[in-house]
């Protein structure tokens, strides 16, 4: 190449990012005039009064897609879920089902729905401006007896070691992230984190109110509920909170007992943030359910958890 050839080179080159330069800002400027900021702030506002009008207890509620959280601002004490995928959460428990959509993301999930057995209720869906607000009926579901988290207050909490067991005092108040008027049962030492009470804590990506229950260096905690009613199975869901599930150091055991019954043990791994475990239970009478958590190693094992009994398949 001659000197010639280089120097014409060269000088084009301040040119040539000049403007790449002056293209960048243009492309950057026309998406900012340009882009979708989704539904008006009335809009949402409206369409989560209308919601609100019809809504009933036992109704959840999922916000799609899942970063599209304005409406929590006008939909907030009713707890709205904004998960990832509705369809992967436990909807046998829900009497009905709203989704609450911006930028098409309700329409699109119409089909999947109705494939997972549920039917919509056309009267009560509707759209106000660019929000899609669809009402589902569960035609199924398995309805909950009792929840064990609601139940804390009656249990009994102990730490299992070495043979012996020592318990735990309860106290009231909240505990970390949990309600302002709930409760724990602190045990007798690290109460910093050695407890069991109602939290609510990120599982995966959803903010779930769950029994944190975080396991002792050695030994068992057990939660002893009394005089539960038998219903046919027990459900629940366990896993590591956010962090825990990055940082923990080994699996969690989590052992569901029925007094006269033999025990199931439920490996979480540390991975696992939000996994689903469920234990056949005689159709009638009464007893007492212990879950047991201990692991090898506790270190960053936040663990929660939250189970209910429930009965056979009804039509809602």
């Amino acid at each position: 190449m001659s000197k010639t050839t280089g120097r014409a080179q060269r000088a084009w080159l301040p040119w040539a990012t000049w403007v790449a330069l002056v293209l960048t800002g243009v492309y950057g400027t026309l998406f900012w005039i340009f882009r979708d900021v989704g539904p008006k702030v009335s809009a949402i506002s409206e369409a989560a009064r209308r919601l609100r009008v019809e809504h009933q207890a036992g109704d959840a509620i999922f916000l799609v897609p899942e970063y599209a959280t304005r409406a929590r601002e006008f939909l907030g004490d009713l707890q709205p879920l904004a998960v990832r995928d509705p369809l992967a959460d436990d909807l046998e428990t829900y009497r009905r089902v709203w989704v609450f959509g911006s930028f098409g993301e309700a329409e699109a999930l119409r089909a999947r729905f109705r494939t997972a057995g549920l039917e919509m209720n056309t009267e009560s869906s509707f759209t106000v401006e660019d929000v899609t607000v669809d009402l589902y009926r569960v035609v199924s579901g398995a309805a909950e007896v009792y929840n064990f988290r609601d139940r804390i207050a009656q249990a009994s909490v102990f730490h299992e070691k070495g043979g012996e067991r020592v318990a735990c005092a309860q106290r009231l108040g909240p505990a970390g992230n949990g309600p302002r008027d709930g409760l724990r049962w602190v045990c007798p030492y690290d109460r910093d984190w050695f407890y069991v009470g109602p939290e609510w804590q990120r599982m995966g990506d959803r903010l779930r109110l769950c029994l944190w229950a975080h396991p002792p260096r050695e030994g068992r905690l057990l939660i002893r509920f009394p005089n539960v009613p038998l219903s046919g199975q027990i459900y629940g869901r366990a896993g590591h909170t956010l962090m825990a599930a990055v940082y923990g150091r080994a699996p969690v055991e989590l052992d569901v007992e029925i007094d006269g019954l033999p025990s199931q043990r439920f490996e979480i791994s540390s991975g696992d943030a939000d996994r689903p475990f469920m234990m056949r239970t005689p159709m009638s009478g009464s007893s007492t359910v212990t879950f047991g958590i201990s692991t090898p190693n506790n270190g960053a094992n936040h663990f929660c958890f939250e189970a209910s009994m429930r009965g056979v398949a009804v039509r809602r």
